[in-house]
C-alpha cells in the first residue's frame, strides 16, 4: 500500500501521454504500424461503422430537437390566437424602475412591455439610457423566468403564478443573469386571447 503514491506518479505521465498520443482510424499509431493490410481494413471498417452509428445517433436527436421545437412553435401560436391553450396561459408582463447591468455599468431601466404564451422562450430588446440590449424571457407550466443565461436556467429572476395575475399584480425582482436587474417592478396580468374572454372565478 506504502508504494501507491509512487505507482500513481509513474503511471499518471503515462496514462496522459497514451490519451494524446496520435490516432490512426481509432487505433494508436504504434498498433496501426505492428498490423497486417487485413487487419488494417478491418481497423478502417470498424471506424466507419462507429462513425455512421454515430452521425445517425446525432441526426436523429437533431431531428427529435426540431420536431419538440416546432411543436412548442405551434403550440405557442394556438395559445396567442385563441385557438388552444385556458386563461392564464398568455401573459403581459411590464418592467420598469430599477437597474441593469449593460454597457459594463449598472444603468436604469427604461419601461418595456412584452406578451408570453405558455411554453414560450423569446428574446426582448432592452434599453437603458443610451444602451440597448437583449433579455431573455421565458414562461412555462405558471413559472415566468426573466434574464435567462445562455443555455441555462440559473440565475434568472424567477417569479411563479399568482392568482393576482388575473387582475394584475406587481413584483420586484432581482437576477443573477447576464443583465444582473436590481430592483425592477414586473407588472405581470392575464392577456385573453382573441375572441377568448378570461374567466371570472
Amino acid at each position: 500500500m506504502r508504494n501507491l503514491p509512487s505507482l500513481a506518479v509513474i503511471l499518471l505521465p503515462l496514462l496522459l501521454l497514451i490519451a494524446c498520443s496520435p490516432r490512426i482510424y481509432g487505433v494508436s499509431e504504434e498498433q496501426w504500424d505492428a498490423m497486417g493490410e487485413t487487419e488494417r481494413v478491418e481497423a478502417i471498417r470498424a471506424w466507419e461503422s462507429v462513425q455512421k452509428a454515430r452521425e445517425s445517433r446525432l441526426q436523429a436527436e437533431a431531428e427529435q430537437e426540431a420536431a419538440l421545437a416546432a411543436e412548442r412553435a405551434a403550440q405557442v401560436a394556438a395559445i396567442r390566437s385563441g385557438e388552444a391553450g385556458l386563461p392564464g396561459d398568455l401573459i403581459r408582463v411590464s418592467l420598469h424602475g430599477g437597474t441593469l447591468r449593460i454597457g459594463g455599468r449598472d444603468r436604469a431601466l427604461e419601461p418595456t412591455s412584452f406578451t408570453l404564451a405558455s411554453g414560450e422562450a423569446r428574446t426582448i430588446e432592452v434599453q437603458a439610457e443610451r444602451y440597448r440590449g437583449e433579455l431573455e424571457v421565458a414562461f412555462d407550466d405558471g413559472l415566468l423566468l426573466i434574464d435567462l443565461p445562455r443555455h441555462s436556467r440559473t440565475g434568472a429572476a424567477r417569479v411563479a403564478w399568482d392568482g393576482a395575475w388575473m387582475q394584475g399584480a406587481e413584483t420586484r425582482i432581482r437576477s443573477d443573469g447576464p443583465h444582473r436587474l436590481r430592483d425592477v417592478r414586473a407588472y405581470v396580468q392575464v392577456t385573453p386571447p382573441p375572441s377568448r374572454p378570461v374567466r371570472r372565478y
